[in-house]
């Protein structure tokens, strides 16, 4: 007997218990891209029947599952965590949560509502990595800390992320990382299927249920196709006119 793939289980649990895929599958017989946009506007639709929940009573997710997948993605671009305290600028403040070893952090975006000035985050003392966009970290650093960018393949399209940078889109989340050893783009497996789809690159989340995204595509999803590692054989994202 053949045993369903990841994938596929999300695939048809999402057909099965969520109102979004259900109504676009019996429309077309296709679960055609989910874009950001639509993402945003029908959320409530892409919550599952018994996990659905009114906007406004909606809790949003558990913060050691964000954790997990920030700690991840660290981990594919080469960053060891255990023992280095970790910062993520954000534009919200979150408690500080205990897991693998360290303590995870936020420091506020320079862009957060506050009460008082705004102005850039200052980075803390080390030893500790800070994740972020590029350029906030521009100056001077105390010792021992170390920045780790973040990028979106909107961005990741027009230039090439450095290694060791962490790939982030806002709405879905820690994906994957550029390796620091090879330089390819890495999707993290245990949770991201990427799959060509209509022209461009499209996204599953194996384990995120509300919301459930199936087929959702990031800006930028259309320069890239899914491809090997030609130096670990893992799965990694590609601009479409870069060699093999």
């Amino acid at each position: 007997m053949r045993i369903a793939q990841p994938y596929e289980r999300t695939v048809r649990r999402a057909l099965r218990t969520v109102p979004h895929y259900r109504e676009r599958y019996a429309a077309t017989g296709t679960l055609p891209p989910l874009t950001r946009d639509e993402a945003r506007l029908r959320r409530h639709l892409l919550m599952p029947l018994d996990a659905a929940l009114l906007p406004r009573r909606d809790p949003g997710r558990p913060p050691r599952e964000h954790v997990a997948e920030l700690r991840e993605a660290l981990r594919i671009a080469g960053h060891p965590v255990r023992g280095v305290d970790v910062y993520e600028v954000t534009r919200a403040l979150r408690d500080p949560v205990r897991a693998y070893g360290t303590t995870w952090r936020v420091l506020l975006d320079a862009t957060a509502e506050t009460d008082g000035p705004p102005g850039r985050p200052a980075p803390p003392g080390g030893p500790a990595l800070v994740v972020g966009d590029p350029g906030w970290a521009d100056g001077t650093r105390p010792d021992g800390v170390v920045t780790v960018a973040r990028f979106g393949l909107a961005a990741a399209a027009r230039a090439r992320p450095a290694p060791g940078s962490v790939w982030y889109e806002p709405w879905l989340g820690y994906l994957g990382a550029v390796a620091a050893d090879c330089g390819e783009l890495h999707v993290d497996t245990a949770r991201v299927h990427a799959r060509p789809l209509d022209g461009g690159t499209v996204l599953t989340l194996l384990r995120r249920r509300r919301p459930t995204f199936v087929h959702a595509r990031p800006e930028g999803g259309g320069a890239f196709r899914p491809e090997r590692c030609p130096r670990h054989g893992g799965p990694v994202l590609r601009t479409a006119g870069r060699p093999r």
